[in-house]
């Protein structure tokens, strides 16, 4: 095991001079450290992340109430301006849009989203007021990067937790962070030093080439999905792209670390630390080049789509949550127009007010959609009853949909494509997605 080389107000902490808590939360990360082979600490100066409320650290390190009311009456805050993701409760509601929400079934328990009663409960409102109190920003959102106005700058240390939204930080940004966005790392402002907080583990180790260029939503996906399956851990060079769109780039993180533990890319001309091929390598050959070209796309986009049938029962847009545009572009397409079956968007609860400012919310209400903020169907816990076949358009959602749902007895149909393709579905009932 590896020894975690600590200094002294990290040892103070370990010691519990400076509290329960604090000492709850160093343990923690002195064995995450040990586990990474980490040998020492990092200070944070950039911002952090963390499923929330998060009080429950792993199997062996839980904060409890009383400890956040200990840590507000000390006046206590935490360490870096830190951003609320959305719970990963399976029971967890959405924040606005609850209403008439139908009955789902977890584990043979009956979740009543639309329960004025179980919404209150379920959204832990205690925990949150005292962790507002404590300095979180209440984003509830995967994709609150996009809404938080206040981004890490190029080289800062973060503690980020979120598939999408690791290589945003990381590659998008310039920033850097693992996979490892806790109540510990934010409240401490510390995080085990290794991995991407390392400058030599950013540079590229294999490129990645396509023989079509990559430049719509969907490719962007597909290309994402297959590219994470090719790299792996490591960290690839995506070449024969054209520039991506901040909805591509959503799409892009998503489906990288979902294909693959990627938690870092570079896109040369497109990325921070990449103005060139030869940088974006640390000017060194790639270990391995690695071809995503039509077949290879072809066969992911097949493997997203597992459905036997073309009746679609629901359509679920929103994996990560949705921005402004997305929203928008939606409402162009879907004004004077009416679906025929349950249609659902989620965002964030920031951009939802927002929406129903800009008269958005009612033109999709008036659609027969349904907006929602703050949540997702795998924090929900279960599809709707009746369900067997949902329409979704992201590579994200298409691989993790069955995983999440355990009380559906065969595997849960998933038409995958485009957003256009998807919205045909909700009018129609019918999929005649394709890849083209």
């Amino acid at each position: 095991m590896t020894e975690v080389k600590l200094k002294d107000d990290e040892k103070r902490m370990l010691a519990g001079e400076e509290g329960h808590a604090k000492q709850l939360c160093m343990e923690y990360l002195v064995e995450a450290a040990q586990i990474a082979g980490a040998e020492s600490l990092i200070d944070l100066d950039g911002t952090g992340d963390m499923h929330s409320p998060g009080l429950k650290l792993s199997s062996y390190y839980e904060l409890t109430i009383d400890d956040l009311k200990e840590l507000v009456d000390k006046g206590e805050h935490f360490k870096i301006p830190t951003f609320a993701d959305k719970s990963p409760f399976p029971e967890q509601p959405p924040i606005d849009g609850w209403e008439g929400c139908p009955i789902c079934s977890y584990r043979n328990e009956e979740l009543r989203h639309d329960d004025p009663v179980f919404h209150k409960k379920a959204l832990h409102e205690e925990e949150y007021e005292l962790l507002r109190k404590l300095g979180m920003f209440t984003s509830h959102s995967c994709a609150n990067y996009l809404t938080m106005t206040y981004w890490p700058t190029i080289g800062q240390h973060c503690s980020w937790f979120e598939s999408s939204q690791i290589p945003y930080c990381n590659a998008v940004l310039g920033a850097r962070t693992n996979f490892d966005g806790s109540f510990a790392t934010c409240f401490l402002g510390k995080a085990p030093y290794w991995g991407m907080h390392i400058t030599e583990n950013r540079y590229g180790t294999v490129l990645i080439k396509t023989d079509r260029l990559i430049h719509t939503d969907l490719e962007w996906d597909v290309y994402g999905y297959a590219a994470g399956e090719a790299a792996g851990c490591r960290v690839p060079v995506l070449t024969g792209t054209a520039k991506p769109t901040t909805s591509q780039f959503q799409k892009l993180n998503s489906a990288i670390h979902t294909g693959g533990g990627v938690d870092m890319y570079h896109i040369p001309g497109s990325t921070p630390e990449a103005p060139t091929l030869e940088a974006a390598f640390g000017g060194k050959a790639p270990a391995e080049e690695i071809m995503v070209g039509e077949a290879e796309l072809r066969k992911a986009y097949d493997y997203l789509n597992y459905h036997k049938t073309d009746r679609v029962d629901m359509v679920y847009l929103g994996c990560p949550h949705y921005n402004l545009v997305d929203i928008e572009k939606i409402c162009w397409k879907m004004e004077g127009r009416k679906v025929k079956i349950p249609t659902w968007i989620m965002t964030n609860p920031w951009l939802y007010d927002i929406c129903r400012k800009m008269g958005f919310l009612k033109i999709l209400t008036d659609a027969g959609i349904k907006l929602m903020s703050g949540a997702c169907l795998a924090a929900m816990g279960a599809v709707p009853g009746g369900v067997e076949c949902i329409a979704v358009d992201t590579a994200k959602q298409a691989n993790y949909v069955t995983g999440c749902y355990p009380d559906i007895d065969s595997k849960l149909q998933v038409c995958y494509g485009t957003t256009e393709e998807c919205l045909d579905a909700a009018v129609t009932g019918i999929w005649r997605g394709e890849w083209k």
